[in-house]
């Protein structure tokens, strides 16, 4: 029974007792003071204050100990691990790696003592010479990169301003030109390379 549904009883039985021997004014000022009393009682919060049984501390703490559902799984998985563990299939001898020996993964495939898992792994996997395509693949592909990085961290910018249009410079008018709003360009050398 927990904590509140025992408060509501004693609360209800107390209410019966004085609605039989009091007049309707008494039980309206014993049923509200009872009100307080049991509002007063919800300020405790269960910290062990208040008029609360050896039944009601028993709620608030839980009994901590090794025979929990939780370490008795853990135990009789650990039991079984150890009494299966010998039963269970040895590895072979024979490498299962198709670098190491291709002819015989091929094998792995096709022998029935070997786990289901690797056999289904050796029939799905491709052949060493495969892989290998692919790894030199992927390093060509890494040194372009490499090369193309370092071109672009290297690149400097060029130590001479270029124009797309130079032939502007020689097209200007020089008539109708306020003074001061040019510059002086009579000593420019325009290079085309």
């Amino acid at each position: 029974m927990s904590f509140r549904s025992s408060l509501l009883s004693r609360q209800v039985g107390v209410l019966a007792k004085t609605s039989r021997t009091a007049s309707p004014a008494t039980r309206t000022f014993v049923s509200s003071s009872s009100r307080r009393a049991s509002g007063h009682d919800d300020h405790g919060h269960g910290h062990g204050h208040g008029s609360g049984s050896a039944a009601e501390d028993s709620d608030a703490y839980t009994t901590e100990s090794f025979f929990t559902s939780g370490w008795r799984n853990t135990f009789i998985l650990l039991t079984a691990s150890i009494l299966i563990y010998p039963y269970l299939p040895s590895p072979s001898s024979s490498p299962a790696s198709p670098s190491l020996d291709p002819e015989a993964f091929k094998q792995t495939a096709k022998d029935s003592s070997m786990p289901y898992v690797t056999r289904m792994l050796a029939g799905i996997t491709p052949e060493a010479k495969v892989w290998t395509e692919r790894n030199d693949r992927h390093l060509e592909l890494s040194k372009e990169n490499a090369e193309t990085r370092l071109l672009f961290q290297e690149a400097e910018r060029p130590k001479v301003w270029r124009m797309r249009y130079p032939s502007s410079f020689e097209q200007a008018s020089p008539h109708n030109v306020p003074v001061g709003s040019q510059t002086d360009l009579s000593g420019l050398q325009v290079r085309a390379e």
